[in-house]
């Protein structure tokens, strides 16, 4: 197989993404290609002969699509579960799918892997491993939708705990209107209470002195007309504001909220299962909660499933071997061999795509700690930039999912989407990317550094703590003799409490949080010098007035044009490295229907597991 946009190497015999023309449209509708067998005759599973224009038309019909009338018939078997194969590109619904209301079984326990959490406040660790445990236990005003119909290149908006809302005032008034009935867990402290909007103001007050003040930086104030509305006043137009509080604002009772201590070793919510028991560095065990106020098109409650057990597993062998033997229910293949390889394995049940990540940069690369007077030096940080090279990185790490004649691209903390019609190369990632080590040398010696007198750090990471330790950091080593890091390995909860307190001193693997939804929380929270999430100490004037100027404008071609600036500055800067990513490569057994993962709202196991109120087991799966 020739070489094409997304790599040099043969891939094996379903063909990779295809084109360098694949923009935005192309990627959501790119195609499903040789899933009933290929060049090596093998008999893998049967995708259909779709083109890619018939599954990318299917994708945005199902993007749109709704619900069948309640009084539909379910589906013949056979149309229930998804043809197993490795598909190229997203996986559209399955019949049964489209319509889980007259579909869906109910019954049975998943097991799926689980990141252990430090504690269970979101407020003060905006970390994926607590989103995780909140997207069981708890709801949002907002949503992203997410699962099988759900568009994996955009994020469209649904409700969650509140029903409908509306800006007014130009869009610095937002009101919210409240799910009425809906009650948390029947458990201490709130012992199936009414959700009000007062657990809203407390908790909006909680994460306004914490982990999310950016988020309600702009509120000035919060009305309650009454148990069921709440309005927040904004000191300037923000038309996004429904869509940002649908990212990360899990609400909590207002019990928690007056309990700190509580609040870090418990998750009480509205949500569709129970917490019942947290074993640190193990898992949780999460029961359907009986109470829970969701329901299908049909009127069925949800969730459909008995439970879930969220396992604690870092070992990647052993996620494997767990997938096989149905201990793990879904898996993310290191790259397109292992997907491969692993379909032969489990070539009745297993379900492959392989699609490229939309999102902005989440832990792909380190950071610099900008308070440090060495790295206030731009030529130190965009000497160590210089020496690393993405395109040798990409074909040892990612196996060439991003080479191209422009080079490989890294990915950046804005979702590429936003600002490019197809998928950037390195070229985009602009100057201090393309790998010139000779340069590298110069700006360290002329920074006062030598090969007999190195600049010295260390770096700690949880991470991408392989690639980190012995791609990156040794590449680094090897190219710039005037530099000499030491990597250092600490575990989950060390890495993050070390950022959310600040308190490494030169350099750390890079720690976001749940994915923005919105432009404005990829950047302003993590890059103004007020930030609450700018964990690297940045200062710069220049690219505080780009991130207020964004927040404010409202003409849409005008922002575009703020954040390009944006994206210039921070290239420029370097006050954070990146590396490329790999394509996504999610694996899930077939009989786990409404299981997707989302290109921009990112992998089942920190940011769209709130799917789980929807997955159903079909007859005949483990666990059922």
């Amino acid at each position: 197989m020739e070489g094409n946009y997304w790599t040099r190497r043969r891939v094996g015999r379903r063909a990779a993404l295809r084109g360098a023309g694949l923009g935005v449209a192309g990627l959501a509708g790119a195609a499903l290609i040789g899933c009933g067998g290929g060049d090596d005759g093998g008999d893998g599973g049967s995708g259909g002969s779709d083109t890619g224009a018939n599954i990318g038309a299917q994708m945005t019909a199902t993007s749109v699509a709704t619900e069948a009338a309640s009084g539909s018939t379910p589906v013949p078997a056979d149309q229930v579960r998804i043809t197993p194969g490795v598909y190229d590109g997203p996986v559209p619904p399955s019949a049964a799918e489209l319509n889980p209301a007259v579909n869906a079984k109910r019954g049975g326990r998943v097991s799926l892997r689980y990141l252990d959490p430090p504690r269970m406040d979101l407020s003060r660790t905006l970390s994926c491993t607590i989103y995780h445990t909140l997207a069981y236990t708890s709801n949002k005003l907002t949503r992203g939708k997410v699962g099988a119909s759900a568009d994996p290149f955009r994020v469209e908006l649904e409700p969650d705990l509140a029903e409908s809302w509306e800006a007014s005032d130009g869009g610095q008034k937002h009101t919210f209107n409240l799910r009425k009935g809906a009650k948390f867990h029947a458990k201490e402290p709130t012992n199936g209470r009414e959700f009000t909007a007062e657990d809203v103001v407390k908790t909006v007050e909680m994460y306004s002195e914490g982990s999310q003040k950016d988020v309600f930086l702009p509120v000035t104030s919060m009305e309650t007309p009454d148990d069921y509305t709440i309005v927040f006043n904004l000191d300037q137009p923000l038309a996004d504001f429904p869509t940002t509080l649908a990212a990360w604002s899990y609400i909590y009772p207002r019990e928690l909220v007056d309990n700190t201590d509580q609040r870090q070793e418990m998750a009480v919510g509205t949500g569709p299962f129970i917490q019942r028991e947290w074993r640190r560095q193990e898992g949780t065990s999460f029961d359907a909660n009986p109470d829970y106020w969701e329901t299908d098109a049909a009127g069925n409650k949800l969730p459909y499933l008995d439970g879930v057990e969220a396992l604690v597993q870092n070992d990647t062998n052993a996620l494997r071997a767990g997938f096989s033997t149905d201990t793990y229910f879904d898996y993310a293949a290191r790259d397109q061999d292992d997907l491969e390889t692993l379909f032969q394995e489990n070539q009745d049940t297993m379900v492959g795509s392989a699609f490229p990540r939309s999102r902005g940069a989440n832990v792909n690369g380190f950071q610099f700690q900008m308070k440090n007077p060495t790295y206030q030096d731009d030529r130190v940080r965009q000497a160590m930039s210089l020496a690393f090279d993405p395109n040798e990185f990409d074909l040892a790490s990612e196996g060439g999912d991003n080479q191209n004649p422009k080079g490989a691209y890294s990915n950046a903390p804005m979702p590429w989407p936003y600002l490019f019609d197809e998928y950037p190369t390195q070229e985009d990632n602009g100057r201090w990317y393309q790998w010139d080590p000779a340069e590298a040398s110069k700006m360290m010696q002329a920074a006062g550094y030598t090969s007999d007198n190195p600049l010295t750090a260390e770096m700690p990471s949880f991470y991408y703590r392989t690639e980190l330790s012995q791609l990156v950091v040794p590449a680094i080593n090897q190219n710039l003799p005037e530099v000499d890091i030491t990597f250092r390995e600490v575990d989950n909860p060390t890495h993050v409490t070390m950022m959310s307190d600040r308190n490494f001193e030169e350099m750390v693997g890079f720690l976001w949080g749940p994915p923005g939804y919105a432009m404005d929380q990829w950047i302003f929270p993590f890059y103004h010098s007020a930030g609450g999430l700018n964990y690297g100490s940045i200062n710069d004037a220049d690219l505080d007035d780009l991130l207020v100027a964004q927040r404010t404008e409202t003409d849409a071609a005008a922002q575009k044009d703020l954040w390009k600036q944006v994206w210039d500055r921070i290239h420029d800067k370097v006050y954070q490295m990146w590396f490329p990513e790999s394509l996504m490569r999610a694996s899930w057994h077939n009989y786990m229907l409404n299981f997707r993962h989302h290109g921009l709202m990112g992998s089942y196991t920190c940011y769209a597991s709130d799917q789980a109120r929807a997955l159903w087991l079909d007859e005949g799966a483990p666990g059922r």
